[in-house]
């Protein structure tokens, strides 16, 4: 008779933390929701305190302060509960940078994704998977265009900054940044560069939100909109930079190359092109969010997206006729930076 491993516990551990990750989400998202972080940044510290900020029984504001404070959101300091370091800067509301919105919209959006993955990965395609496409979807609709647009722009404007500080904007004086969004990344740029002018291309209703953006930062002068689809719209010319940051990853190689290709018509003779997406490792260890966001890149067995190597992406560049790309990380383990000249 086999002896019983009573190890058996601690080796799935690893396992069981993986399957069990969603009881995490569901906590940080409850704990969002009903504004805890925000409530206790406002002075609120005992469960009692918090219960009555939040509209609930003490008992079951112990109950989710007990569970931040294991997942070291909170601790508590002489009976008082404080957030920490991270939490407090990303997760207040009011803060310059919150980016809790986008946090429950992007989960709340996607979850059921991964509820179906299996499916999604043995489904026979059927129809030519327009539907599933998120440009050709949810950015139709005024309202949920206006969710993605403000929650993107919380979650994104950190890298806007990032990418104003340590990209040299200052070699250009026209950007025409497609697929731009809220304007996170040429607000930042503009507001660093004070000759650089800037075209934001993306869908009607996004615009609609950026020009509120733009506004808001004085920046009416410097940064024009145009409603347009990446995909059909011809592009202006003129510009010595264009760029692609992070949709591009939402396309297959062929659709990408041509996207590429037909994107020259916007630049001048030597100008360039700037790609900031997700990427792979080249032998495609990963990193963990590229290697999820490539396999959440298919649909009901359609291929509706892929991420790339650093290799793949160079090479890209130079089927569809640009000149001397070369790739970098520019945010570790998750996107890389890419650019190429169109020859002349």
């Amino acid at each position: 008779m086999a002896k019983e491993d009573f190890t058996l516990g601690m080796k799935t551990e690893r396992m069981t933390d993986i399957a069990l990750s969603f009881k995490k989400t569901g906590t940080l998202l409850a704990a969002i929701e009903m504004e805890l972080f925000s409530h206790i940044a406002g002075g609120a510290g005992t469960a009692e305190e918090l219960g009555a900020a939040m509209g609930v029984e003490a008992e079951k504001a112990d109950r989710l302060l007990t569970a931040c404070k294991a997942m070291d959101l909170l601790r508590e300091v002489d009976g008082r509960h404080v957030n920490m370091s991270d939490v407090e800067r990303y997760l207040v509301k009011g803060g310059r940078t919150y980016f809790g919105d986008y946090l429950t919209y992007i989960t709340r959006r996607d979850y059921a994704n991964w509820d179906h993955l299996a499916d999604d990965l043995t489904a026979v395609p059927d129809g030519d998977g327009r539907d599933e496409r998120s440009y050709l979807n949810y950015l139709q609709d005024p309202e949920e265009a206006r969710r993605f647009t403000v929650a993107g722009y919380e979650a994104s404007i950190g890298l806007g900054h990032k990418l104003a500080k340590e990209y040299d904007f200052s070699r250009f004086g026209r950007w025409l940044d497609i697929a731009g969004g809220s304007g996170c990344y040429a607000i930042p740029a503009c507001e660093r560069n004070p000759s650089l002018r800037v075209t934001i291309m993306d869908q009607p209703n996004v615009i609609l939100v950026a020009r509120e953006f733009i506004a808001k930062h004085g920046l009416q002068a410097r940064i024009d909109t145009m409603p347009g689809n990446f995909l059909e719209t011809p592009f202006p010319g003129g510009h010595d930079l264009a760029s692609y940051i992070t949709p591009l990853q939402g396309y297959m190689p062929d659709e990408i190359i041509a996207v590429l290709r037909r994107s020259q018509d916007a630049l001048k003779p030597g100008g360039e092109m700037l790609i900031v997406d997700y990427m792979l490792e080249d032998d495609k260890t990963g990193p963990l969010d590229p290697a999820f966001v490539n396999l959440a890149g298919v649909r009901r067995g359609r291929y509706l997206g892929r991420v790339n190597t650093g290799a793949e992406w160079c090479d890209f560049l130079a089927q569809a006729g640009y000149v001397n790309a070369v790739s970098r990380w520019f945010t570790p383990h998750q996107l890389g930076l890419i650019t190429a000249q169109k020859p002349g």
